[in-house]
């Protein structure tokens, strides 16, 4: 039931090849960005349903935070932490329209390395299940893939 519910939302998205192209991209750890953001979005999407939260919003925003194109550890910005959730709102922007508490998930899941909190709980909550996602990446020996689950 959780499952279908999850798909039905976030299949628009899944399904259009500006984010399909993420899995070109290595992220943490042996992990592409699509699973890494499609893990975010089914744990974020988890944890939301516990809490009586925005799923749509939660499931949206955080399948569009890390919607950016180029290997972050070899190029792209200086201070990329800081400067990928514009860059990744603004091709958000031209892939779907977005909600505010959306953009606020993907303005904000980077803090807070980023100075200015989150405002929605549903954002707060994607930020808290990226950092779990990619700390657990780094420090563990077992590679956990959402695509086993999806």
């Amino acid at each position: 039931m959780l499952l279908k519910e999850f798909n039905r939302i976030a299949r628009p998205l899944l399904e259009d090849p500006r984010l399909q192209k993420l899995a070109e991209y290595n992220h943490h750890r042996g992990k592409t960005r699509l699973d890494h953001v499609k893990e975010v979005a089914w744990l974020s999407f988890l944890w939301g349903k516990r809490f009586s939260l925005d799923c749509k919003a939660i499931i949206r925003g955080a399948l569009l935070h890390d919607l950016f194109y180029y290997d972050w550890l070899r190029e792209g910005p200086k201070l990329h932490g800081l400067r990928h959730p514009d860059i990744a709102l603004k091709n958000a922007m031209k892939l779907t329209l977005l909600t505010k508490k959306e953009i606020n998930i993907i303005k904000r899941h980077m803090w807070p390395i980023t100075v200015i909190p989150p405002i929605y709980k549903e954002s707060f909550l994607v930020c808290i299940i990226d950092t779990f996602c990619s700390t657990r990446d780094y420090i563990s020996s077992k590679k956990f893939n959402v695509q086993d689950k999806l």
